[in-house]
């Protein structure tokens, strides 16, 4: 029986292996990469990771379109095509973007010369095709793979960059160059290999279903999202102290460990189940995959989250090794965690809405509640209370997991009482295990 769990649940603990290694890699990759750089240029570089961390979500919807379709289409020229269809999209946007950034540079709006801002469109362009084939495997089920080329394409951008700064100058020009080297050779391989999986026969049967697979609404849900996360840190740099604005983003940056490191993972393993299950009508199946995943997140996610903010004080000053901002850091963490790790449970009422395509309430919801959480950031923001603002965002992070789970309770009637499917699974976990343990007559 233990063999057959190991095998079930290795992928899943790939998942997490690589999302760990990723996290791991910055940490070790961004300290070189400040000491073998001049203050300035390294500003210029850790801008420009941050603008390729953005991309990844600002991608018009497209690889949530990916994470729905995959699961469910029906020959693998499906999805060959789908991929196509959404490089296309992608190439035309940033093709665009490309255009407006070179006449930027040129005029000196943007503080870099015209070949730096073309090679920094050129990255963003890389690094968001290695998501869209990422998340092809990740919905294919291909998990190790999926890892294998996330890890590599950080460590070859990174790695190639820095090897760039330490032999030829440590100028933003080299390090653009080694990111975009690097992701070019990951992408190259990950792309034929995916060309190999995916190799196309017969004709294809669902073109016309896919051809409105991506919407207006996904794309507005995605960079309403993105906005919500991101632009409370230019708020308060521009309306509060700017002292406040690094340990705000040191404090908001661990909140969402939950999230992004504990949760994602589960999720992604589940995904494509689930997705299968629901549109396949298989309610049974689809009951028990949220009971799993209600179970998974709480116990990878929220509790540990929990603990995280209780042991802030503790675990903060081991992160930041006796840093002035400390205390600042551990008091912004104890008022954001919670309610970050809360919001983690949001993500499973997600994947329940993405595969009914209800992507208007998704844009409704992140828009009305990403538009008042940065009314409030920025007026809270002008009076310095830097305090209200973080509890801002743990409210919002709760209050946006609830509106998901009572939109997905509407539409999706297996999704009625998740936590009650999960406690019977626990329970039937529990009795299973005391059966096991039990003395045979």
């Amino acid at each position: 029986m233990l063999p057959a769990m190991a095998r079930r649940l290795l992928p899943m603990a790939v998942l997490y292996g690589g999302r760990i290694g990723v996290a791991a890699l910055g940490l070790v990759v961004l300290p070189w990469l400040s000491r073998a750089m001049p203050p300035a240029q390294f500003g210029l570089a850790a801008t420009i990771i941050a603008l390729q961390t953005l991309a990844v979500v600002l991608d018009l919807g497209l690889a949530i379109t990916i994470a729905r379709e995959f699961p469910v289409l029906g020959s693998e020229h499906d999805r060959r095509t789908l991929m196509q269809r959404s490089e296309r999209m992608m190439l035309q946007f940033y093709l665009a973007i490309t255009a407006v950034a070179g006449a930027l540079a040129a005029i000196g709006v943007l503080p870099v010369p015209v070949p730096v801002a073309l090679l920094v469109c050129l990255s963003l362009l890389l690094v968001v095709w290695q998501n869209l084939v990422v998340i092809g495997f990740i919905a294919r089920q291909r998990f190790v793979t999926s890892t294998l080329a996330q890890f590599t394409s950080l460590l070859l951008r990174h790695g190639v960059a820095l090897a760039a700064v330490i032999a030829f100058g440590g100028t933003v020009q080299v390090f653009i160059i080694g990111q975009v080297a690097g992701a070019a050779i990951v992408l190259l391989v990950s792309r034929l290999l995916f060309l190999y999986q995916h190799r196309a026969v017969g004709a294809p049967a669902t073109v016309s279903r896919m051809a409105g697979a991506t919407s207006i609404a996904v794309m507005i849900y995605t960079i309403a999202g993105a906005c919500t996360m991101q632009l409370d840190k230019v708020l308060l740099s521009a309306l509060a102290s700017p002292a406040d604005t690094g340990p705000y983003f040191l404090a908001s940056t661990l909140s969402l460990v939950p999230i992004t490191f504990l949760a994602s993972p589960a999720s992604q393993f589940v995904q494509p189940k689930l997705i299968a299950a629901l549109d396949a009508q298989r309610v049974a199946d689809a009951q028990r995959w949220i009971g799993r995943l209600v179970l998974a997140i709480i116990v990878l996610a929220v509790l540990p989250g929990i603990a995280l903010g209780i042991a802030a004080p503790w675990l903060v000053p081991l992160w930041l090794q006796g840093s002035p901002q400390q205390a600042a850091v551990i008091h912004y963490v104890t008022l954001l965690m919670p309610g970050a790790a809360i919001g983690a449970l949001g993500l499973i009422p997600a994947i329940v809405l993405v595969t009914r395509r209800d992507y208007r309430a998704m844009a409704t919801i992140s828009c009305i509640m990403g538009g008042v959480v940065l009314a409030t950031t920025a007026w809270l923001a002008t009076h310095d209370a830097i305090a209200g603002v973080c509890i801002t965002y743990a409210i919002y992070h709760a209050l946006a997991a609830a509106a998901l789970w009572w939109r997905a309770a509407r539409i999706e009637p297996c999704f009625a009482n998740p936590f009650a499917i999960a406690g019977r699974l626990a329970n039937g976990g529990a009795d299973r295990s005391a059966r096991a343990q039990s003395p045979q007559p």
